[in-house]
């Protein structure tokens, strides 16, 4: 009998037998000691823990007409609830792509567990009126579950299959933000795929293969298959926590990754790893992406000619740009494809991220410059891998514009950055530009723009000691964009965040915002208050660290496990100019000093002058880079420290004595 071709195979490949999840216990078998459970012993104070997180995957035949093959992927989860912060744990998305039907949540079931009063366990089934679908973008959605009765001490379980018409692996995370008890992952992989594996792991991985003999049918007969049967499992693996500037939680997980590489056809192995020449191919056919990029806008034409007036490219692009970020409105929603379609967006004035860029680069072209997509991963959703070509890595897509020896990277999503600014979410990361046959990836620099914060305090002390003054503080480039979107979204947090908060003791009695819709110039705010100062006897003191944004220490803690990674170069700066009353002196003030780390990352500068009762500060923090590893951790944390302690000096005067 001959040998059938793998295609005919595949067309009719048998459901692989789905080994049972030996030694864990069944859906709705709950250990009472396990809802008894007041803390997680591994990882103290823990808000919630996963208990079980096992995931299975194995081959099936696909659907007669639209795929030759098809992949299951099995899960189950179980979390335990331990504090009020963790009932958040039970809002449970499950993210899966729908274009085309490419892939189907099949056999959900979910339940709460509780204990009664008398402790018995209590069920609670998760009906099917509090499942429902949501659809995010034109490629994906997501399944939402609600749970009831959801508590302190609750259980949630829930269990589905999603079936893939693709021949991928799904990549496995051991760990997540909440402490992980046990966690497994299974394979059944027909040998004539092969995937390479990469462990991203520093905790103990028990890893297990065996081969199996499996069948597949064909019309022809049947034939054996040997079949890859792995297990990879981790147990008490803590929650990874957020940490200030640590990036994207993810990239410090600990999981697995697989990546196709092979088909092996028995008399012939095919090399089957992806190629950003079919990438970039397909994105070109795509009705949501390349095809977006050849319509016609004929309400923008007005725009565009007017454009197309200015000789200077730069400028050219800037109008239309600037134009566009206040004609059209962002709904908040990011992505690489669009929803809407760029003609329904220039209509109803609204889109994704992906709506709004492309068309931007669409009226870019129709004026002459030559505009292409830039991917990104932004720093909040991981790090891009470069070495392997994948579209999921991606959250974003941006405006690529290259003009003489310099390049702009814009986004119409954001109303308040300067357009010579990369921003904020993708600086100093990996772009990949859609252009040409096999695209490119680039490096993004922030260039010549820090983070930079001016403080400029006159105070005037009373002979009651109290302190009236003014203070000019002027925000630029990335600081500038940041407190915009903040003043923007709500004027009130706005000043309770910069202002009244950090800086409990002080009244605020006016704050005047200029600037704020002139992207080349600081966001200049102006400040009036008054303060009590506090007294001893004849001493009173003071700090000259007012409005500053250096309020607070972000490092305090004793360990840290990811990278400080602040995107971008930051300044601050403080000028004092503070009078005392006349019968007072200065008895103590802060010396003059410099600080430098000793890789020279950080640079902390004070001077201070005092004349009769005249008291000039003037103090300078510069992070000369934008990368601190984990490893060096403890010499920035100490220096942290020892700046923060000569950032809150107190300034001390003393009433003159009488004769």
């Amino acid at each position: 009998m001959k040998t059938p071709s793998l295609l005919v195979a595949f067309i009719f490949l048998a459901a692989l037998t789905v080994s049972a999840q030996k030694g864990l216990p069944g859906f709705g078998k709950v250990d009472k000691a396990d809802l008894e459970m007041t803390d997680c012993p591994f990882d103290k104070g823990a808000g919630a823990v996963t208990l079980i997180d096992f995931g299975n995957t194995y081959y099936d035949k696909g659907s007669i007409g639209f795929t030759l093959f098809k992949t299951v992927f099995e899960r189950r989860t179980r979390i335990k609830i331990l504090k009020e912060n963790g009932i958040a744990q039970a809002d449970i998305r499950i993210p899966y792509y729908t274009r085309n039907n490419e892939e189907r949540v099949l056999k959900l079931n979910a339940n709460t567990y509780n204990l009664d009063a008398s402790g018995k366990v209590q069920v609670s089934e998760v009906k099917k009126s509090s499942i429902y679908s949501k659809r995010i973008n034109a490629y994906q959605s997501v399944m939402i579950i609600a749970f009831p009765e959801v508590k302190v001490g609750s259980i949630i379980e829930y269990s589905y299959v999603i079936e893939s018409e693709t021949i991928g692996l799904r990549n496995w995370y051991f760990q997540g933000n909440i402490p992980v008890r046990y966690s497994e992952y299974q394979l059944k992989i027909p040998q004539i795929f092969r995937f390479s594996v990469q462990p991203n792991v520093i905790d103990a991985m028990d890893s297990k293969q065996e081969v199996l003999d499996e069948i597949i049918s064909i019309t022809e007969g049947a034939i054996p298959v040997k079949v890859l049967k792995r297990n990879y499992s981790m147990q008490n693996l803590p929650g990874i926590k957020e940490e200030p500037f640590m990036g994207s939680p993810k990239d410090y997980m600990q999981r697995v990754e697989f990546t196709l590489s092979q088909i092996d056809l028995g008399d012939r192995v095919i090399e089957v790893r992806n190629k950003w020449s079919h990438v970039i191919k397909s994105l070109n056919e795509d009705e949501s992406f390349g095809l977006q990029l050849q319509k016609n806008v004929p309400g923008a034409a007005t725009m565009v000619d007017e454009a197309n007036q200015v000789k200077d490219e730069e400028m050219r692009m800037k109008l239309i740009y600037d134009r566009l970020r206040k004609e059209i409105a962002w709904n908040e929603r990011e992505g690489i494809f669009t929803e809407n379609g760029i003609l329904k967006t220039w209509e109803t004035k609204t889109g994704n991220m992906a709506d709004l860029n492309l068309l931007l680069i669409r009226l870019l072209n129709g004026a002459g410059l030559k505009a292409v997509p830039i991917f990104f991963s932004t720093r909040e959703n991981g790090l891009a891998i470069t070495s392997y070509p994948d579209l999921e890595q991606f959250n974003s897509v941006m405006a690529y514009v290259p003009i003489g020896d310099k390049y702009f990277v814009l986004d119409a999503t954001n109303k308040f950055i300067n357009y010579k600014m990369v921003p904020a979410q993708v600086v100093n990361t990996n772009g990949f530009i859609v252009e040409g046959e096999n695209g490119k990836w680039k490096e993004i620099l922030s260039g010549k723009y820090h983070y930079k914060v001016m403080a400029a305090v006159q105070g005037e002390i009373d002979a009651d000691g109290n302190m009236k003054g003014n203070c000019l503080v002027n925000c630029y480039n990335y600081a500038r964009v940041q407190r915009c979107e903040d003043y923007k979204e709500s004027e009130a947090k706005f000043k309770e965040e910069y202002f009244q908060r950090p800086y409990p003791s002080v009244k605020i009695e006016d704050i005047t915002i200029n600037n704020l819709d002139a992207d080349s110039l600081p966001l200049e705010q102006k400040v009036k208050f008054n303060t009590i100062l506090n007294s001893s006897g004849n001493y009173r003191y003071f700090t000259v660290n007012l409005f500053s944004d250096l309020d607070k220490n972000n490092f305090l803690s004793e360990n840290r496990s990811s990278d400080v990674d602040f995107g971008f170069l930051q300044d601050y700066s403080i000028f004092g100019n503070f009078t005392i009353p006349v019968d007072y002196v200065f008895d103590g003030l802060p010396e003059s000093i410099v600080m430098v780390t000793e890789d020279k990352g950080i640079v902390f500068s004070r001077t201070v002058s005092a004349d009769a009762n005249l008291l000039n500060i003037r103090i300078t923090v510069e992070f000369k880079r934008t990368f601190y590893p984990a490893g060096g951790y403890p010499d920035f944390r100490e220096f942290h420290k020892k700046m923060f302690d000569k950032l809150n000096e107190q300034v001390v005067i003393k009433k003159k004595t009488t004769p």
